[in-house]
């Protein structure tokens, strides 16, 4: 989640608990009996719900923000733009490399055109990465690299899953 997400939400959190003991230290609870304890539920019921709606929607942001699309000697990705393979590497590798790179912003790059000038598509793949966590720089079995997520081949439709680099390096192959 962003730093600014969980700053707004744990100033509401304070500040919802400072004005809910204040309710009570002034007597206010007395006035209204029902009601008083309704508003609070209904309140703390919203600032849940608001939390975790933002979870969600930031998990989901950031899921996006991992879509690369894969096309002859180029790759697409919203936040790095379009950038070239290097001949002859691996494009599992090329992808890891730069979904290691990013940084969650909010700023896209211009997406190029989704067809070539004769009216095929200019991205054989696009990669989905539900999740992805790179391997301990010491490689260490213990911190090993998780990622998953699927591959759908644009010309056909067809989609299918991965677990593992091997597994989206023989998908892309």
């Amino acid at each position: 989640m962003k730093k600014s997400n969980v700053i707004v939400t744990a100033i509401i959190v304070v500040l919802s608990a400072f004005l809910l003991w204040l309710w009570y230290s002034l007597g206010l609870n007395t006035v209204d009996q029902p009601l008083d304890l309704v508003v609070s539920v209904v309140w703390w019921a919203l600032v849940a719900i608001g939390a975790g709606l933002t979870v969600k929607f930031e998990k989901d942001r950031r899921q996006r923000i991992r879509t690369v699309y894969v096309g002859d000697g180029r790759m697409y990705n919203p936040e790095i733009g379009v950038s070239a393979l290097a001949p002859g590497a691996r494009v599992a590798d090329e992808i890891a490399a730069r979904l290691t790179a990013l940084e969650y912003g909010f700023d896209r790059e211009e997406a190029p055109e989704a067809r070539t000038s004769d009216d095929a598509p200019a991205w054989r793949y696009v990669v989905r990465t539900e999740e992805f966590k790179p391997a301990d720089r010491n490689g260490s079995e213990k911190d090993s690299e998780k990622w998953e997520g699927e591959v759908v081949t644009v010309a056909t439709g067809e989609s299918r899953r991965f677990t593992s680099r091997a597994e989206l390096a023989a998908l892309l192959a």
